[in-house]
Formats: C-alpha cells, sequence, structure tokens
C-alpha cells in the first residue's frame, strides 16, 4: 500500500505494470465480488442439488455446463470489473461508468447464472429455459465486454485487450449459432425471440431429443474454446 499524494487515501499499485487502484476504489469492488460469488455459490448449489435428488441422470450435462460456466465467470469481478475500474483511475471523469454500467452488468451476469442453474431443477422438458439464459448470460458478457474494449482502445490501454476481444468473438459465435439451430429445429426465426419474450414452451428440449445435444455440444464448444483460447489468463500465467 502506497499513500496518494492528492487524496490522502492509500492505494495498490502493482510491482509489474505500476498499475494503481486507489483503497476505496479497491473496498467496493471486493465488496462487489463478495455479492457476485454468493449469487453463483448458490445457483451451482442449486444446480447440483437437482441433479442429486433427480431419479435419473439426463439434466446431468447441464449441471456439466453449469460447472464449467462457474469456473469461466467466476473470474469476471477479478478480470472484468478490475480492468474497467484501472481504465477510471486514469481518467477520473470515467468513474462514474464502472458504477453504472459495470457494476449493473456484473449483477445481471449473477442474476442469468442463478437462473440458468434455477432451470435444471425444472422437469427434463424445462432445458429451454436453461439455454434461454445462458444465451442471456454471453449476450450481457459480449455487450461488457465490448464496453471495456471500446474504453481499452480510447485511452490506449493495450493490456489485455486482445483478450477481451477473443472472449467477445468466442461468445458472439455460439449466439449466431444459437441462433441458426434454433431456427432449423423450430423452422421460424420468430421462435427464437419467443424463447425469450413467451411464457408458453416455444420447443420441447428433451435428453431425448437431438435438439438437447445440439444446444448442449455448440454450449459445450463455447466453453471448451474459452478455456484454451484465454486459458493463461484465469490461471495467471503468461503462457
Amino acid at each position: 500500500m502506497e499513500q496518494c499524494h492528492v487524496c490522502g487515501s492509500h492505494r495498490k499499485v502493482c510491482a509489474a505494470c505500476g498499475a494503481e487502484l486507489h483503497k476505496r476504489f479497491d473496498d467496493f469492488i471486493v465488496r462487489a465480488e463478495i455479492i457476485y460469488a454468493i449469487f453463483m455459490a448458490w445457483g451451482y448449489a442449486a444446480s447440483a442439488e437437482a441433479v442429486i435428488r433427480a431419479k435419473n441422470w439426463a439434466t446431468l450435462p447441464l449441471l456439466v455446463i453449469s460447472t464449467f460456466v462457474l469456473i469461466r465467470f467466476f473470474f469476471a469481478p477479478t478480470r472484468n470489473l478490475y480492468s474497467a475500474a484501472l481504465v477510471a483511475e486514469k481518467h477520473k471523469k470515467w468513474h462514474w461508468v464502472v458504477f453504472v454500467l459495470d457494476f449493473p452488468l456484473l449483477l445481471l451476469h449473477s442474476f442469468a447464472y442463478y437462473s440458468m442453474c434455477l432451470a435444471i431443477a425444472g422437469s427434463e422438458e424445462n432445458a429451454y429455459r436453461f439455454f434461454e439464459w445462458f444465451v442471456c448470460l454471453l449476450s450481457a458478457n459480449v455487450v461488457w465486454l465490448l464496453t471495456i474494449a471500446f474504453r481499452m482502445r480510447l485511452f490506449k490501454k493495450r493490456a489485455h485487450y486482445w483478450t477481451f476481444v477473443k472472449w467477445c468473438v468466442n461468445n458472439s459465435v455460439s449466439i449466431v449459432l444459437f441462433f441458426v439451430v434454433f431456427v432449423a429445429f423450430s423452422g421460424t426465426p420468430v421462435a427464437f425471440f419467443d424463447l425469450f419474450f413467451s411464457k408458453d414452451v416455444p420447443m420441447v428440449i428433451s435428453a431425448s431429443g437431438a435438439a438437447f445435444w445440439v444446444f448442449f455440444g455448440i454450449a459445450l464448444l463455447n466453453c471448451i474454446t474459452d478455456v484454451v483460447l484465454t486459458a493463461s489468463d484465469y490461471l495467471g500465467f503468461d503462457n
């Protein structure tokens, strides 16, 4: 910890790259991490309990996806929120963006994951709700990554810029694949949007049907691609 000569508060200074984060700002992010972790933990616990209590293992593939997503998005506050905060620290007028944009998007991530996990507790035919929230989670993540990458580009902060681009491209491609496959099985693109705005079941997705496994394949491919492309960023290694 060092003391800021301007405002008098303490700040964290990275010995490697010199990045600074004032303690008050850092405290806010730590609290945001706690709120986020609670939602994520509750969601995963609900999905694991649903699979354990079920009389069959038809929803086990959904738990596999939930596990991958937990590993991936559990790092969102550490990577995304801190990256946004570090940009804002160098440009004080952008502090409000972290509170108005980044923090709500972080909570949206945790809520989408929590809802996705709760869908596993439903019947086997309710798997479409799981994939519905998975697509919502990816969409929210794409929006967040784009806004952070835009700020990095605007303020010429190159560190980890291409990592954000890779995440964004991978999730965007997966969303398109979900759309294409859903149209192929339903026969109309309108049904894809009914997936989000209709209370009625637009299409039954059960483990005994081909649609379930195609959707599962896209979700699993998205997770594996994410881990392969950016494993070093998750693990903290240079290579």
